[in-house]
């Protein structure tokens, strides 16, 4: 087994989406997609469309670090938050 190190890089909006919903749809973290294209990137005669990844998801993704998004916050919701910090900053003042 190879060794696995990280590698950060700046991508457009678009293309991290691209990414996301093609790992969503193979069932795979992010990381273990980009792992297995550039893989197949730089494979001699590898052909387009081709699932197969010589990486699992556990060798690319071993520290459990895939992302999970969470849905945005309501305006309610940031509402209710501003007065709960709001509130405790009061309190603290006070003391």
């Amino acid at each position: 087994m190879s060794e696995i190190t990280t590698l950060t890089v700046k991508i457009s909006v678009e293309l991290k989406e691209l990414i996301k919903n093609a790992a969503a749809e193979a069932e795979h973290s992010l990381s273990a997609e980009v792992a297995a294209r550039l893989e197949e990137s730089f494979t001699p005669g590898a052909h387009k469309g081709k699932k197969a990844a010589k990486a699992t998801e556990h060798d690319i993704d071993n520290q459990h670090l895939a992302e999970e998004s969470e849905p945005a916050l309501t305006a309610k919701e940031i509402k209710k938050l501003r007065t709960l910090i709001n509130a405790r900053k009061a309190s603290s003042k006070k003391k």
